[in-house]
């Protein structure tokens, strides 16, 4: 299944390098993908069906036949919530040594920046102590997604994330680590439905304020948000001084939505918003808050390249 997505997305790509117009396009989208195959892809899966070697394996594939910007290889979550997550430093170690190692050859000509999820200030000192250089970090607009997802409200979670930016700064190599922040339930929460879209925007723009996040990600977590709630969020939040450039969206796809999703897609295009989580597979979602039969996959490579070939098509005409 791999191959068969690889070979895809690199005919699709390959034809629009072949065009100047569609080339010329393309490049004024200028996609930054960060690839959570290996994190937020795996999370629901049970630890004996992807053995470190095995993800090591998918890590090759990524950076070797995607090249994506940006890579989340794991987190540091407790064992016992998430198992499958236990070799995330072992993992971590492996892929820096691959990338130094490996730069400029086998395809790979670009270094991209790897990234593990940080559920709790503990777990940011283990990372430090790892020698670890970009974070997530994640939130919610739903108090009560939150205390399910993280046994934490939000009121405790900014609590937190002051804790954790006041030791930030007493890092001597802080300037070296990149943060980025998960918003989730933008803007349906699994446990409450839909969240008033001016509630989310209060929510983002609390922490585009007090915090000094490289990058805000908006998480459609339960792959239902509707275009007019998704440009109205957007909109204001550019009003309100967010720049474009530090937003980024995490897009979970129900076959219901997809219309919805494709031209929500092809408005961040129109806005220069570029940054896109993405995943080589076709699974995804937060099992801790939601029932198997509610997930819905993350965007993939094969599903992103055919909407923006379709976007390049249809400027053309």
């Amino acid at each position: 299944m791999y191959l068969e997505k690889m070979k895809k997305c690199s005919q699709i790509l390959k034809n629009i390098k072949e065009c100047p117009k569609k080339y010329a396009i393309y490049n004024k989208i200028n996609p930054i993908l960060c690839d959570v195959s290996l994190r937020d892809g795996i999370q629901n899966a049970k630890k004996e069906n992807f053995p470190t070697d095995k993800k090591m394996s998918i890590f090759h594939t990524i950076v070797t036949e995607f090249q994506p910007k940006k890579i989340e290889i794991g987190s540091l979550t407790s064992p016992k919530i998430l198992p499958v997550m236990s070799d995330t430093s072992v993992l971590h170690n492996y892929v820096c040594q691959y990338l130094n190692m490996h730069i400029n050859i086998n395809k790979l000509t670009d270094k991209p920046e790897t990234y593990v999820l940080i559920p709790s200030e503990n777990q940011l000192y283990s990372a430090f102590k790892h020698n670890m250089k970009n974070f997530s970090f994640i939130t919610s607009t739903s108090e009560q997604f939150q205390i399910r997802n993280t046994k934490k409200t939000l009121t405790e979670t900014k609590l937190e994330f002051d804790r954790m930016f006041s030791m930030w700064f007493r890092e001597p190599e802080k300037d070296l680590h990149k943060t980025k922040l998960y918003i989730s339930c933008i803007n349906s929460c699994p446990i409450l439905g839909l969240i008033d879209n001016d509630l989310i925007l209060k929510e983002i723009l609390y922490y585009h304020k007090t915090y000094d996040f490289n990058e805000i990600c908006l998480s459609d977590t339960m792959g239902t948000l509707k275009y007019d709630d998704f440009t109205y969020i957007i909109d204001s939040c550019i009003l309100f001084g967010v720049a474009p450039s530090k937003l980024s969206f995490h897009f979970h796809c129900s076959k219901d939505n997809y219309e919805n999703l494709e031209k929500i897609i092809y408005y961040c295009f129109t806005k220069n918003l570029n940054k896109f989580d993405i995943s080589m597979l076709g699974t995804g979602g937060c099992s801790v808050t939601m029932n198997s039969d509610k997930l819905a996959p993350n965007l993939s490579y094969d599903m992103f390249y055919n909407i923006i070939n379709k976007y390049i098509e249809k400027k053309l005409q």
